[in-house]
C-alpha cells in the first residue's frame, strides 16, 4: 500500500483533527486506559499521531486524541500523510501492535474477510491482484496465532446463529478471557455446548420424542404429570450421583448440591412420585453409587435406601455390579469396583420370574448360583466382565460416533451396561408391561426394552436436549412405528 508523506511533524489544536469513528467502533477502550492517560499527563504525548491531510482524519491515535482532549491539551504532534489506499487498511497496519482485547482481535479479523474477500481454496497463483491482497491479509494476522483465529471465528460464527439481536452474548464471552475468568479453549467448549443444545431442542419434535411404544419427555422427572396413579409396571433408573460429574446441563442441576443432604432430598421429590406411578406389584430398580470426600465416605447408598423406606418402599433385594474399568479412588483406600443396585418393591406380592435363568448361558458363573441348571438362582454381584447374555459391555463409543455425525457432541460416559436393565426386566417384567426411567439418559433402559419386545412400552424422562437426541440415534435401530 503506498502513501505519500511529508516529513515534519506539526504541532496542531486537538480539536481541528477529526477522530476515527471506525476504528472506534472497531477497538474497545483498552484495560490500560487510565495508565495511558496518567503518562500523558505527565511526559505529554511523545509518539505523533498519523492524520490523513486530506480529510483531517485520523489514522492512528485516537487514543492518544481522546485522552488529549480530556486533560485539555493545547496542542498534539501530528504527522500528516496524503492517503492513495484505502483508510481502513491503513488504520489496520498502524495498529498492528496495539494491545488488543479478544474483541478487538475478531473485529480485526472480520473487518479482514471485508477488505480481502478471498475464499478458501480460491487460486491465488495465477490471479496476480488475489495473490498481493492474500499477502498483505496474512502479514497482517501473524500476531493472531492460527487456532485462536480458528476458535475466535467459531464463536462468532456459533453466537450470531443463537443470539441474531444480541451481540452483547459473544462480548460477554470475550470479556470472560480478558478479564482472566476463564481461557479462550473454555470459553470455546461452552458456547459449542451451547450451540449444540440449541441445535438439538431443534431436532427433537417439540422437545419430546414419540415413536411407537417410546416415548421420552424432555424434561426433569421431579413432576411425572404425564403418569397416571399405578400405571408403571417396572421402573430403572440411575441418578446422576452427587458430586460426580457435571452433565451438559443448566445450573442447579441434579447431583451438583452443596451437601449429600441435599442431594437425597431432591432425589426423594423424583422416587415420590416413582411410588406414585408404580403398580402395587410393581418393581423398582436403582443404580446408585458413593464418593469420597474429605477422607471418607459420605454413606449416599445407604442415606439413599432410608429416604426410599420413609416414602414407602420396601427394599427387596440388593445387587452388587462388579465393573471391570472402576474409576481411580484416592487416598488411603481400596479402588472402589462394586456400585449397589436396589430393588425396592410397594408390596410383597410383587411379580418375580425365575424361569428365565433355566434357559440361560453362564458359564462363567457371573450372575447365577445353583447346583443343576433346573435350579439356578441370582448372585448378589453381577460380574459382567465380557458381557452377560451376549451382550456388550458398557460403552458409548459407537454411539459417541453416531452423534458426531449428526453434530451431536456427546459427554455422557456414565451409563450402565445393556446387562443391568435386561436382567432387572426378565426378573421383574412381562409382555405387554410398561416401563420407567426417569433419568433417561442416552436411553440404555428403553433399549433393553425395545430388544426384549414381546409388546412391552417404554416412557423416559430426560431434561438434556443433546441425550434426547442421542436416546433417538440410540433406538434407530429398532422399527418402533412397527411397534403398536
Amino acid at each position: 500500500m503506498k502513501t505519500q508523506s511529508t516529513t515534519n511533524v506539526e504541532q496542531v489544536n486537538p480539536h481541528s483533527i477529526i477522530r476515527n469513528t471506525e476504528l472506534s467502533n472497531l477497538y474497545v477502550i483498552p484495560s490500560n486506559y487510565e495508565m495511558l492517560k496518567d503518562n500523558i499527563s505527565t511526559v505529554g504525548i511523545i509518539t505523533p499521531l498519523l492524520v490523513n491531510s486530506s480529510t483531517n482524519i485520523i489514522v492512528s491515535g485516537n487514543l492518544r486524541h481522546m485522552i488529549a482532549l480530556e486533560l485539555g491539551l493545547p496542542l498534539v504532534p501530528v504527522f500528516f500523510i496524503h492517503l492513495t489506499n484505502d483508510l481502513r487498511l491503513v488504520s489496520l497496519s498502524s495498529n498492528i501492535h496495539r494491545v488488543k482485547s479478544t474483541l478487538d482481535k475478531y473485529k480485526e479479523m472480520k473487518l479482514y474477510k471485508t477488505l480481502f474477500p478471498i475464499k478458501k481454496g480460491q487460486r491465488t497463483d495465477l490471479n496476480q491482484e488475489l495473490k498481493v491482497l492474500k499477502e498483505e491479509r496474512d502479514t497482517v494476522l501473524l500476531s493472531i496465532p492460527k487456532d485462536t483465529q480458528n476458535k475466535l471465528n467459531s464463536i462468532g460464527l456459533m453466537c450470531n446463529e443463537m443470539y441474531p439481536d444480541d451481540p452483547t452474548r459473544m462480548e460477554k464471552y470475550f470479556k470472560e478471557i480478558d478479564k482472566e475468568k476463564s481461557t479462550l479453549n473454555k470459553v470455546y467448549k461452552k458456547v459449542k455446548n451451547l450451540y449444540t443444545k440449541s441445535k438439538c431442542m431443534s431436532v427433537v419434535s417439540r422437545g419430546d420424542y414419540k415413536e411407537g411404544c417410546v416415548t421420552i419427555f424432555n424434561k426433569s422427572s421431579e413432576i411425572l404429570e404425564e403418569l397416571e396413579n399405578e400405571s408403571v409396571n417396572v421402573s430403572i433408573s440411575s441418578p446422576p450421583y452427587w458430586a460426580m460429574k457435571l452433565y451438559q446441563l443448566d445450573s442447579n442441576q441434579l447431583g451438583q448440591e452443596r451437601s449429600v443432604e441435599e442431594y437425597i432430598d431432591n432425589l426423594k421429590k423424583h422416587y415420590t412420585e416413582v411410588y406414585r406411578v408404580l403398580k402395587n406389584d410393581g418393581s423398582l430398580f436403582v443404580n446408585i453409587n458413593d464418593c469420597c470426600k474429605g477422607g471418607e465416605y459420605q454413606l449416599v447408598p445407604q442415606r439413599f435406601v432410608l429416604m426410599m423406606k420413609s416414602i414407602g418402599f420396601i427394599l427387596n433385594d440388593e445387587f452388587q455390579w462388579l465393573k471391570q474399568n472402576p474409576r481411580p479412588t484416592g487416598g488411603k483406600r481400596s479402588v472402589r469396583r462394586h456400585e449397589p443396585i436396589f430393588h425396592f418393591v410397594k408390596s410383597k406380592d410383587f411379580y418375580y420370574n425365575e424361569e428365565w435363568l433355566k434357559g440361560s448361558l453362564d458359564e462363567s458363573n457371573s450372575f447365577t448360583i445353583g447346583t443343576t441348571k433346573e435350579c439356578p438362582k441370582l448372585t448378589s454381584s453381577l460380574d459382567f466382565y465380557g458381557g452377560v447374555l451376549k451382550t456388550g459391555v458398557a460403552s458409548t463409543r459407537e454411539l459417541k460416533a453416531e452423534c458426531a455425525k449428526n453434530g451431536v457432541a456427546l459427554d455422557h460416559q456414565a451409563t450402565f451396561p445393556l446387562d443391568v436393565p435386561m436382567i432387572c426386566l426378565l426378573m421383574t417384567s412381562r409382555p405387554n408391561d410398561l416401563i420407567l426411567d426417569s433419568f433417561n439418559g442416552t436411553s440404555v433402559t428403553g433399549s433393553a426394552v425395545m430388544m426384549l419386545g414381546e409388546g412391552r412400552c417404554f416412557v423416559g424422562y430426560e431434561p438434556s436436549p443433546e441425550y434426547m437426541v442421542a436416546s433417538k440415534l440410540r433406538l434407530a435401530e429398532y422399527e418402533l412405528s412397527n411397534v403398536a
